[in-house]
């Protein structure tokens, strides 16, 4: 049975399309070599397309794609359950791609419970905060959902992205934020942030950054994997 990771947040342009790729590069590839699939429930499809412009010039990636831009409400449900299910048999990892909004009965509303774990991403700006806080505390009410009814636990993780490592102020904020979730909200962030990614913002289907990076750098992916890996393996 794989296991379910939501890169989310109600916040456009946070990179959770982005980070979703990256990892799913990284954690098919060598070290690791998890057989990952991707489900695409974003009205946008901008996995997809990426993914069918690639195959289409012949790169044949080495995750799976299930795209399902279509409702999942109502009596709808049941056909993308099948979908879901068959794609925890078949893979060690999947990776759903939800819209960037908070919807009561919709397709974050219901899929959310179905994780196991939900990563939010976050720029370091005020308006950012206030947004993603938000999807926090309707991912934390989803923790409790989980335990109440299926009697086990959905981590939710936030992590910062697109630090600029070189402006201490940034980075000092960045790490404030996560201390106050971890305060108010008993929710622990990722340590590893990751940097402002010039390199990552052509990243394509078959990119894999996972390894080609310095610790020197500001990206740090390769730390920031390692510790996504961690937490999924605990």
């Amino acid at each position: 049975m794989g296991k379910v990771i939501i890169f989310g947040n109600q916040k456009g342009g946070v990179g959770k399309s982005t980070c979703t790729l990256l990892a799913a590069n990284a954690l098919a590839s060598a070290p690791f070599n998890l057989k990952v699939s991707i489900i695409d429930l974003d009205e946008q499809q901008t996995i997809g397309f990426l993914h069918e412009g690639e195959v289409s010039r012949g790169t044949h990636p080495i995750w799976n794609l299930i795209a399902y831009p279509e409702s999942i409400t109502g009596g709808k449900i049941h056909k993308f359950l099948k979908v879901f299910n068959q794609a925890l048999d078949e893979y060690d990892i999947v990776f759903v791609d939800l819209p960037g909004y908070l919807d009561e009965g919709g397709k974050t509303d219901t899929v959310s419970p179905m994780a196991d774990y939900i990563f939010i991403p976050f720029t370091p700006s005020d308006k950012d905060t206030y947004s993603t806080e938000t999807y926090l505390l309707a991912m934390v009410d989803k923790i409790k959902q989980v335990k109440e009814e299926q009697e086990r636990e959905l981590k939710v993780v936030p992590f910062a992205n697109k630090i600029d490592m070189r402006i201490r102020s940034q980075v000092a904020y960045a790490k404030s934020i996560l201390t106050d979730f971890q305060e108010i909200h008993q929710v622990k962030g990722m340590q590893n942030m990751l940097g402002l990614y010039k390199d990552h913002a052509n990243t394509g289907i078959d990119t894999n950054l996972y390894g080609g990076i310095n610790d020197s750098q500001s990206i740090n992916l390769t730390k920031w994997v390692n510790e996504m890996y961690t937490i999924i393996k605990e």
